[in-house]
């Protein structure tokens, strides 16, 4: 009777410290999703003021943390300003120059203070009465040219949080693990 009590006690141990490493590595990799992009991902548009990103929760608006780059055919770029993040939404004006396809990239600190970023690509199909093409810039309006970066305005989400969190987990399992098997050993003398 005493060794099945045992043993239920250490897996029970071993269950909550289950449960405690998968609750760390949970919460260490829920970063925030994009969830719209306008334009879409893979349209065509006629004319264009704005780029906007729509994200499952409000990204940290701290100085220069979001950049938001439109890259056209010719490699300048298009957007005129910074980006602005009004709760999750983030927006930057673009002036588009020759039609074409153009490619957006992106960066912003997720709520939970990790960076993100991704890309995306439209195409520009203005018709003969739209504003006249853009000249467009050879250096971005904010983040580092996307030359000097890895394809991103700024290097994509590492996924050290993630690990960080494995490694609690793997601490707390072996610790309740180890005080389970003292307390069944120190049992064990007692009896």
């Amino acid at each position: 009777m005493r060794l099945r009590h045992r043993l239920t006690a250490l897996a029970a141990a071993l269950g909550v410290g289950l449960a405690l490493a998968t609750a760390g590595t949970t919460a260490a990799s829920a970063h925030d999703a994009l969830d719209s992009t306008d334009p879409a991902s893979g349209s065509t548009v006629k004319t264009l003021s704005a780029v906007t990103l729509t994200f499952s929760a409000d990204p940290l608006g701290t100085d220069g943390t979001a950049v938001i780059q439109v890259i056209g055919p010719d490699k300048k770029y298009y957007e005129t300003a910074c980006p602005d993040l009004s709760g999750p939404v983030a927006s930057s004006p673009v002036a588009l120059g020759a039609a074409g396809t153009y490619e957006v990239l992106w960066r912003v600190v997720s709520s939970d203070g990790h960076p993100i970023s991704g890309s995306s690509t439209f195409s520009y199909a203005p018709d003969g009465s739209a504003t006249p093409a853009a000249a467009g810039s050879a250096t971005p309006a904010c983040g580092p040219a996307a030359a000097e970066s890895t394809g991103t305005p700024a290097a994509a989400s590492d996924d050290t949080g993630l690990w960080i969190g494995l490694g609690i987990g793997a601490v707390v399992l072996v610790g309740v693990g180890v005080g389970a098997w003292a307390l069944a050993r120190g049992r064990r003398s007692d009896g």
